[in-house]
């Protein structure tokens, strides 16, 4: 008979005890498991967002009075008319820089409250080409791109609150404004803004040239920090911030919770490592006759000691299995149960090579002391329980 089938026959005689060991360690691999899949799926969140925000950079004014927070950047103060503003000149200043080629798209912005259908809205004019060229998330809910100055897009919560279609028509300052279109819902700031033409906006207003705010956005993730440095040299009046930054803020904090969920993960294993040593004892206490017999008949202290290995091999394995099984299906149902998870959960052949692994390392090294007692048993001690 091959030592195969006599630690699957001594398994299957015993499932109780073997049943323990299995939980054991598949309540410690699901523990890794589903802090592992976390990390990766947020890990793939905040690289999206990086992809997505993390090239823009966001100029302001250092010392400014105006109460807003625009693309994540708090800006203080209370009324928009006391803001020393930015200007178009500082756009020349930037498009003159040496590393201008690393700029991809710069896109100015003023801000101006409005008076629309008796509500105070958000008026934002801007470059409309450069604007859909920084904002990559932007989608039309309906209607298209402008295509004439005298055309506004209109934010999805703007639109539904102000009850304003693509073809409405809006009246800024006086004059009248075709809604080119409505944007779908972020869930940014936005959804509750109108953007109109920059040139339209300090125009109409009596701006001339300020500027409230000036997003770039690099050609390359590695360029942020090399364009930050060099706008804030150009513009020594204003304050230079990467979205990057703020996105690597929430990738450091995630490092720390992932640290923490690691550790518990650890003490959970060592935890499962003692119950298949405890358990993989009992049973060759229990194996006593049985191992008495084997040594009787000629089975060698190597063959003994080699079936508790075997059958601590067969063990983890399934208990990895299982453990990988019942952890990434806790975490994927997660987003199913709470639809405001935004967590992208797919399987991992990594996480379960690691899982099986970790299960088997754990499980024999457990069991290498059990084995080696029932090695080293006497026969004539275990044959007198006969």
């Amino acid at each position: 008979m091959r030592l195969r089938d006599i630690a699957m026959k001594n398994i299957i005689r015993r499932k109780g005890k073997m049943a323990l060991i299995i939980i054991g360690l598949a309540v410690g691999i699901a523990t890794l498991v589903s802090i592992i899949t976390v990390m990766l799926a947020f890990q793939k969140n905040i690289d999206q967002q990086l992809s997505t925000y993390g090239f823009n950079i966001v100029i302001y004014p250092a010392s400014s009075n105006l109460s807003l927070n625009y693309g994540g950047m708090s800006i203080s103060g209370v009324d928009a008319y006391e803001v020393k503003s930015l200007s178009m000149d500082d756009l020349e200043k930037i498009r003159s820089l040496q590393i201008a080629s690393k700029i991809m798209a710069i896109s100015p912005k003023l801000l101006q409250p409005a008076d629309i259908k008796g509500e105070q809205a958000l008026l934002i004019g801007t470059d409309f080409k450069q604007e859909f060229s920084v904002k990559k998330w932007w989608r039309l809910a309906s209607g298209k791109k402008p295509s004439s100055p005298k055309e506004v897009i209109v934010g999805a919560d703007a639109a539904k609150k102000l009850k304003l279609n693509a073809g409405d028509f809006v009246e800024l300052n006086g004059q009248k404004f075709a809604v080119s279109g409505v944007l779908q819902s972020a869930g940014s700031q936005d959804d509750n803004l109108i953007f109109c033409d920059l040139k339209q906006v300090q125009s109409l207003y009596g701006r001339g040239k300020e500027l409230s705010l000036i997003e770039v956005t690099a050609r390359d993730s590695g360029d942020t920090d090399l364009v930050v440095k060099a706008l804030e040299k150009a513009l020594p009046q204003a304050s230079v911030s990467s979205i990057k930054q703020a996105v690597k803020f929430k990738e450091k904090a995630m490092s720390s919770l992932i640290r923490f969920g690691l550790t518990v993960s650890a003490i959970v294993i060592i935890i499962s490592g003692f119950v298949v040593l405890t358990t993989m004892s009992l049973a060759v206490i229990d194996r006593k006759r049985e191992i008495g017999i084997f040594r009787a008949i000629g089975y060698r202290q190597s063959t003994i000691f080699k079936i508790i290995l075997i059958e601590a091999l067969i063990l983890s394995l399934i208990g990895g299995i299982a453990g990988y099984a019942s952890g990434f299906g806790l975490i994927y149902t997660v987003p199913i149960l709470f639809k405001k998870v935004n967590l992208v959960v797919k399987p991992n052949i990594f996480v379960l090579a690691l899982s099986v692994g970790m299960s088997v390392l754990v499980g024999l090294i457990s069991s290498l002391l059990p084995a080696k007692k029932a090695a080293s048993m006497d026969p004539a001690d275990a044959l007198k329980s006969l």
